[in-house]
């Protein structure tokens, strides 16, 4: 039987991503609401994106340092409620962008620390342990995709700041009851420099195809709900979209963490790629149709869930315990931050310039480029 306070772990997942699901969702509508072009949401989004290029890479440094990582997490949710505070009154662009930059600076504390003190509580076990628990977090997702598509269906936008609001004030109360791990001379020391392993040909390879997958995305988080209202779909139709795609990757992690395991986390990331080839010109030129708009959501599972189970699997195997924070926050940093801060305003500019179909097109073309890398980085011969 697992020792691993599993329960608690999988309710901090479930109510940060349930966070993520209001923000994403719902973000780029808000701001329509108060006048903003898409270029200047792709703007906004991208400047809070891009402290995800050096904030992970600062907190991981800490957290590789300090006894009990799980203080990062407490204190970086804790401020996230305290700067959401001032959603609800601000309405200016660089009021907006800087409450976004505080508050992303701070969010970017929490995840890569608490995937590592989730690892830390696991051990081995993380390889078919760390999906289910990371899958009910997608759970819920889920859950706060569907009520906030059923409640902006019948209430204004407008109460999209106090929804934020709410739910951090109750992921900071939540973070107080995750136990951390304090480590102890036990814990396997770092055999080689950060700098040495990082820089090793496997890892660059993977963090270059990270940053490809994520930028590819960029169109999806900020457009996505805009561009199927665009289409004829309704808020309520849009939220329940973003939930099968992820109900679908709860089922693969979940349900299947045993077959992930057996696979090289290589291959499932250019499994992932692949069929990110498809998603993307699927929701660029069928945007109309439902029955195609549920195929494409229904492959989230696999170009997200699949890709991260198989790049978390393969940072615990590259890198050692006092080393693991700094390597998640590497992933981060290109995979999320350097992705946001370029895909934000670049998806932003070219869905300006040709709407949906040209944002979502030239995302496959991106995803295309990290397909050729991973496949020739699986099949290089050392």
């Amino acid at each position: 039987m697992i020792q691993a306070p599993v329960i608690r772990l999988s309710s901090f997942y479930a109510l940060y991503f349930g966070v993520i699901a209001v923000m994403i969702a719902w973000q780029a509508p808000y701001f329509t609401s108060l006048g903003f072009s898409p270029t200047e949401i792709g703007l906004l989004l991208g400047m809070a994106g891009g402290l995800k290029v050096i904030s992970p890479l600062i907190w991981g440094w800490i957290g590789d340092h300090i006894p009990q990582r799980i203080l990062i997490i407490r204190l970086g949710a804790a401020l996230c409620a305290v700067i959401a505070l001032a959603l609800p009154s601000v309405t200016g662009f660089w009021a907006l962008a800087l409450v976004l930059c505080s508050f992303s600076f701070f969010w970017d504390a929490i995840l890569s620390q608490f995937d590592a003190v989730t690892f830390e509580h696991l051990g081995d076990d993380g390889r078919v342990w760390y999906p289910r628990i990371r899958g009910v977090g997608s759970a819920g997702f889920v859950v706060l995709a569907i009520a906030s598509g059923y409640w902006f269906d019948a209430f204004p936008i407008a109460h999209w700041p106090y929804w934020m609001l709410g739910l951090a004030m109750v992921l900071a109360v939540v973070s107080f009851s995750v136990p951390g791990r304090t480590v102890t001379q036990a814990d396997e020391p770092s055999s080689a420099g950060f700098a040495v392993a990082v820089l090793a040909p496997a890892v660059v390879g993977f963090l270059v195809a990270a940053f490809l997958i994520k930028i590819s995305t960029a169109p999806l988080n900020v457009f996505f709900t805009l561009y199927a209202i665009e289409g004829g779909h309704s808020q309520l139709v849009a939220g329940w979209l973003w939930a099968l795609g992820v109900i679908c990757e709860v089922i693969i992690l979940v349900f299947m963490s045993h077959t992930l395991a057996r696979f090289d986390p290589r291959r499932l990331m250019l499994l992932a790629l692949a069929v990110a080839m498809l998603r993307w010109p699927l929701i660029a030129w069928g945007i109309e149709s439902l029955p195609l708009m549920i195929f494409a959501a229904s492959l989230h599972g696999i170009t997200f869930g699949v890709f991260h189970a198989g790049a978390m699997e393969f940072l615990r195997q590259q890198f050692p315990r006092q080393q693991l924070g700094r390597g998640i926050a590497m992933y981060s940093t290109l995979g999320f931050g350097a992705a946001n801060m370029l895909g934000s305003p670049a998806s932003g500019w070219l869905y300006e310039q040709g709407g949906g179909q040209l944002a979502f097109s030239v995302a496959a073309c991106v995803a295309a480029l990290g397909f050729i890398l991973m496949y020739w980085q699986l099949n290089r011969r050392a």
